[in-house]
């Protein structure tokens, strides 16, 4: 029997990545964990990020995505909490407490610390889910062997939300997710394995990123358990249209979640067949 991949896991504290760190402890050895602390608010101030953003967007496009969080956090917290519990009670949240492994938090994921820390542990592979853009001092250490969990369908789909804009694009069932080898770009490397994701058409936002997220897991465990022969394998894709997309902002969501319902039905799942490019409609 093949020994388990040691690996070192970069990635957050919110418990879906905690969830995933649990979930993919089944199949590896956790030879230790990098937390970004997640203090940039309070170390820049939120006035400095806003004005930033103000900079690299416009008014019109932060005002649109300023309301679109305030229109989730009226109308969809409670149904998104209710499904996270739902998806997420399979695994304790305990995994942290409980082994005896190494953690180390730090504010810049690029920096000395976590270039010594990898070394330090002289991992398999690196892991990456939600983590900032890595640099490639942090790539050339870790001697190229990092994936990533991409929220998305790679590489049509890049970036963060790579669970709404497939929708917005009337393409719904290019919602998925894709591990990935990371290279300097965002989102472009190599891809490992990928898969479209069951959703609903009366799915919220955050609920089919929580249902990638599920999904990844999956995909994740499949990655490490047949490591060698996804990385044989792995391929990027010349024969469609690459993009990293932004947050959306609220007439875009309204509209694409209109566009879902209105042509696919209300509370329809939209499944994909295996296979990497067999997608099909199923209605309830």
């Amino acid at each position: 029997m093949t020994e388990p991949l040691k690996i070192v896991m970069l990635t957050t504290k919110l418990p879906e990545d905690i969830w995933l760190i649990n979930t993919i402890a089944d199949v590896c050895q956790i030879e230790g964990i990098i937390f970004p602390d997640g203090q940039r608010y309070q170390e820049y101030g939120l006035m400095y990020i806003l004005k930033k953003r103000l900079r690299r967007v416009g008014f019109f496009t932060l005002a649109n995505q300023a309301l679109l969080v305030l229109y989730r956090f009226l109308f969809e917290r409670w149904k998104d909490k209710h499904t996270f519990n739902e998806i997420f009670r399979s695994k304790p949240s305990d995994y942290i407490e409980k082994g005896d492994i190494d953690i180390l938090e730090v504010k810049d994921v690029n920096s000395d610390e976590v270039r010594d820390f990898i070394k330090s542990k002289n991992p398999q592979l690196v892991v990456v889910s939600g983590a900032p853009l890595l640099k490639q001092r942090i790539i050339e250490v870790a001697e190229g062997r990092i994936i990533n969990l991409h929220p998305g369908f790679a590489p049509q789909y890049r970036g963060r939300y790579g669970c709404f804009w497939p929708i917005y694009n009337k393409e719904p069932e290019l919602v998925g997710a894709t591990v990935h080898y990371v290279d300097s770009g965002i989102d472009t490397g190599a891809i490992l394995i990928q898969q479209q994701v069951d959703y609903y058409t009366d799915d919220t936002l955050k609920i089919i990123t929580y249902r990638q997220h599920q999904l990844g897991g999956d995909l994740l465990k499949e990655c490490l358990t047949r490591f060698d022969e996804l990385a044989r394998h792995a391929y990027h894709k010349t024969d469609c249209v690459s993009k990293n997309y932004l947050a959306p902002g609220l007439t875009h969501y309204l509209k694409g979640m209109r566009w879902l319902r209105k042509t696919r039905g209300e509370k329809n799942l939209i499944s994909a067949l295996s296979g990497q490019e067999e997608r099909a409609f199923s209605e309830d």
